[in-house]
């Protein structure tokens, strides 16, 4: 099965990759890359080790109700092993594989740890939607049919975003609980007979811990610094932009952040392909960018977007004494103990 996805996520990536290499002018290209100043790259990579940082302390926040004073250097090793796990291999493996080695060194239970990875992915969407609709009741123009699909969809993912947290809270609720721990367990009577309680106690503590019981400072901070680590992207995009002579204002750079938010959501070995046709088409479609422009960022910014994470996770991964053979044994019993 896992090598059927494997082929499955190969096959949409090299298919993303030839729809986008067909519109590619390599000559035209060439001449856009030497026109560039060194120094707008450099930045772009300069500012991506905030980014980082951000995400692994936000992180750390979101893991307190199960166990404070995580040492940072296990939030930030993890957080760049996931992300260079999920640019090499397909299907998005990284985002399992950080929380269950993090939960491994640090003893914590595993469903605790990948529910903090669902709420972290819950936070980006809501932030890049919340920016997004800002800028839409901000701008004076939309007229462009790119961003009438962007809002579109902005309309729709914003409140079935927030009907989620509030599906989350209703679900722990202490009334509503044991009917979401029947309903569990009703659904798993599909299972053998062995693996119905295993897998009960995992879900019923994934559930339970995904209610983001932070306290308001809690909170605020994984706002704060979810917003803090968008901005940074943000300003990191315009930059690039700038140094192709790409020069739209800060504001009017959302939209696009938007377009590669929801294509790196592909799960296809780093983002190959579609990452690069969601370029084009927000660059074309939003700043009526040449192709040849806009093929010539796409190129380099995928290029820098990936060697950070890869080349700091093949660090982690020296750090943490783990190799790639030891990554494909991740496996195991969830130490969970049974629902009190």
């Amino acid at each position: 099965m896992k090598g059927w996805k494997s082929l499955l996520f190969t096959v949409l990536s090299a298919f993303f990759v030839w729809l986008f290499l067909r519109r590619v002018d390599f000559a035209g290209m060439r001449a856009v890359w030497v026109s560039i100043h060194w120094s707008y790259p450099l930045l772009f990579l300069l500012l991506m080790l905030p980014q980082y940082a951000l995400r692994a302390l936000r992180w750390g926040v979101l893991l307190r109700p199960f166990k404070r004073g995580v040492p940072f250097r296990s939030l930030w090793n993890f957080s760049l092993i996931g992300f260079m796990i999920s640019y090499l291999l397909p299907g998005r493996l990284g985002e399992i594989a950080r929380p269950v080695l993090l939960a491994e060194k640090e003893g914590m239970r595993k469903s605790q740890t990948i529910a903090t990875i669902v709420n972290e992915r819950l936070f980006d969407l809501l932030t890049v939607l919340v920016l997004f609709t800002l800028y839409l009741a901000a701008a004076r123009d939309t007229a462009s049919p790119v961003l009438r699909q962007l809002r579109t969809a902005a309309l729709l993912l914003l409140p079935l975003v927030i009907l989620v947290f509030l599906f989350i809270l209703l679900a722990n609720h202490p009334r509503i609980f044991p009917w979401t721990e029947r309903l569990v367990r009703g659904l798993l009577r599909l299972l053998p007979r062995r693996w119905r309680e295993p897998a009960a106690n995992f879900a019923l503590n994934f559930i339970r811990a995904l209610r983001l019981d932070l306290g308001g400072r809690g909170m605020a901070a994984v706002a704060a610094l979810s917003l803090l680590h968008w901005a940074l992207i943000l300003f990191s995009y315009w930059l690039l932009l700038r140094g192709f002579g790409i020069r739209p204002g800060l504001m009017p750079v959302i939209p696009f952040v938007a377009v590669i938010f929801v294509s790196a959501a592909v799960p296809t070995p780093g983002m190959a392909g579609s990452l690069d046709l969601a370029s084009i088409y927000a660059l074309t479609g939003l700043f009526a960018v040449p192709e040849e422009t806009a093929a010539a960022f796409t190129i380099l910014f995928h290029f820098l977007v990936l060697a950070v994470p890869i080349a700091l996770g093949l660090a982690a991964l020296w750090h943490e004494g783990l190799s790639f053979r030891s990554l494909g044994r991740l496996r195991g019993k969830d130490e969970l103990p049974a629902m009190r």
